[in-house]
């Protein structure tokens, strides 16, 4: 009786021992989510792939003003300040996830033509987007945000 006891408990610690790939899955369903979003913004444009990723309780912070909250005001906030001639890319650089939740955190560059087209000028940035995986497994950023960086981002 007592050796069916120690085999139950050596049972119950090596499983406990097996690694956990769903960790691993969802980080991946993440990062894969982020690229996505980013080749939407290059196909179709960023307005139209920062709506369609979006979270219906998305928060997005907006610099010198109040933060965007809710996909419907993120709708009307492209249509008052359309991007224009600007060009947004970006590269997750670290994904990780666990659960319902996950975060990706890349570098970006946006390209901004002046109205004649004669100039280009380049900013870079680190971002940082929080995930949510819904019911139907889609994963839509619930929180995005960046900061300037003096040149392209990286991670040491």
């Amino acid at each position: 009786m007592l050796s069916r006891f120690y085999l139950c408990i050596a049972f119950l610690f090596l499983s406990g021992c097996q690694p956990d790939d769903t960790s691993e899955t969802l980080r991946v369903q993440v990062l894969d989510a982020d690229k996505n979003f980013n080749r939407m913004a290059q196909e179709k444009g960023v307005a139209e792939a920062f709506v369609f990723y979006a979270d219906e309780n998305v928060v997005k912070p907006t610099a010198g003003q109040q933060p965007v909250v809710g996909k419907f005001a993120l709708m009307e906030s492209f249509k008052k300040n359309p991007p224009g001639n600007t060009k947004l890319l970006w590269t997750p650089l670290k994904a990780e996830a666990s659960g319902r939740l996950g975060y990706t955190l890349g570098s970006y560059t946006v390209h901004t033509k002046t109205p004649d087209g004669q100039r280009d000028t380049i900013l870079y940035g680190m971002y940082v987007s929080i995930w949510k995986r819904k019911n139907d497994g889609s994963w839509r950023y619930v929180f995005d945000t960046g900061n300037p960086t003096p040149g392209p981002a990286v991670l040491n």
